[in-house]
């Protein structure tokens, strides 16, 4: 047991510190994911309590919510309604279902310190619009006019994927990918117009923010010239691996994180 972990913290020194990064010049901190990874949903959870310790100003932009549900978020954040009732509301298992224990302790940590929680994902029935009649027909306030359009590179990357689903339709793939990284990237966008004062954390899939070039990140630096962004993955910073080591439940940060009292 022990020699095991000796090997691992002496791999983790040739990763970079987490604490040791200066994130004082970014406006926007992706923290991509595998929904289904724990490892990866401890390694967001330590970069917001990371940054919450740092006394910054943050939101907590989830891909997981859907923006016409963004009232609920509020509610539960504000102790208006618990846990169970903001999953119901925001139709939480029919809109995203990966089991919400992955994320628990996220928006509990956000509740317990009074951080805003934003939906940033599009509404299910645009989506299924999008697919009908395609991405050049629709308009929509949650869509930017002229869509931005996806790059050979991104095309090439969408391609890659495909391979492994040969009956999916390829025009309506690429249009809902690209939705998905328009309309999340307005919604990160219009945060900053809003609450200019505050760094936004961008929990989303891994293919939503793969690098600067493609995804949310190329479009929102369109959409805004002057932003700074960090992309954070798991697997480049110590604190990932060491996060990922369950010794004792009962002795981890995010363990410890119960659904919070709002009593007065």
């Amino acid at each position: 047991m022990w020699a095991i972990l000796t090997i691992l913290i002496l791999i983790s020194y040739l990763k970079i510190p987490l604490a040791s990064i200066n994130l004082d010049q970014y406006h926007v901190i992706f923290v991509p994911e595998e929904h289904t990874s724990a490892e990866d949903h401890s390694f967001q959870l330590s970069v917001i309590e990371h940054l919450h310790r740092k006394g910054y100003r943050l939101i907590i932009a989830m891909e997981m919510f859907q923006q016409p549900f963004q009232t609920f978020l509020d509610q539960y954040i504000d102790c208006q309604i618990d846990e169970r009732e903001m999953l119901i509301k925001t139709e939480y298992e029919k809109r995203w279902g990966f089991d919400p224990a992955l994320y628990r302790d996220i928006w509990r940590f956000a509740k317990e310190k009074g951080i805003k929680i934003a939906a940033i994902n599009l509404p299910s029935e645009l989506i299924r619009k999008i697919r009908t009649e395609g991405l050049e027909r629709v308009r929509d306030d949650l869509l930017p006019a002229p869509i931005i359009e996806q790059t050979d590179y991104e095309r090439k990357r969408l391609r890659e994927v495909l391979k492994n689903h040969p009956k999916v339709d390829e025009r309506s793939f690429f249009d809902v990918q690209n939705a998905w990284d328009n309309g999340m990237a307005l919604a990160i966008a219009r945060l900053l117009e809003r609450y200019p004062s505050h760094k936004i954390i961008v929990l989303v899939g891994r293919g939503h923010a793969y690098d600067y070039d493609s995804g949310i990140p190329r479009r929102l630096k369109i959409m805004r010239s002057d932003v700074r962004m960090k992309i954070l993955r798991r697997e480049d910073y110590s604190n990932g691996l060491l996060f990922s080591i369950d010794f004792s439940r009962d002795s981890s940060s995010a363990s410890s994180i119960k659904d919070p009292n709002c009593n007065p």
